[in-house]
């Protein structure tokens, strides 16, 4: 009866790592998302390890890599800044080290850049408002852009901001 369980066991592991993989294959994941998956599926805590370090072992996860592609994502198409993507990276628990490493590989003109198309886009919506400059600002820093860079983006277009 036991080597029985034993089988049956190791035929889950090996379903929940299948499934795993086509997981990640699909998409880019983080730890904290699999073993969330794992857990939803059935998969114990030690199957759940067991197979998070196999995924590692066989490259499809990778927190450097979803960190990177997470963070460009973000950045492109939410246009959020990186207080806003930081913070995301660490609710999903990825290492500060690794959270650091992605947003220094930001390409620095380009972030600036999307920082002043997204203020310039707002300030249009915003109008003749009277507490334009207030809400435009509020908006940047709900969108994760720090003090320093929207008054630096003030400062490269006046009249953005």
């Amino acid at each position: 009866m036991l080597a029985n369980r034993s089988i049956h066991s190791e035929k889950a592991s090996t379903h929940f790592l299948d499934k795993a993989r086509r997981y990640c294959a699909y998409a880019e994941q983080c730890e904290s998302a699999v073993r969330q998956k794992l857990a939803s599926w059935g998969a114990t805590a030690n199957e759940s390890s067991s197979i998070i370090e196999q995924l590692r072992a066989e490259r499809y996860l990778d927190d450097e890599r979803y960190a990177r592609a997470y963070c460009e994502s973000k950045l492109l198409h939410q246009h959020w800044g990186r207080m806003k993507v930081a913070y995301q990276l660490r609710i999903k628990q990825l290492p500060r080290e690794v959270i650091d490493g992605a947003l220094n590989a930001i390409d620095e003109d380009a972030y600036l850049q999307m920082l002043q198309e997204v203020a310039a886009r707002k300030r249009k919506e915003l109008g003749e408002d009277p507490q334009a400059d207030r809400k435009l600002i509020s908006f940047l820093a709900a969108r994760g852009f720090t003090a320093s860079e929207i008054n630096q983006a003030k400062l490269n277009n006046d009249r953005t901001i």
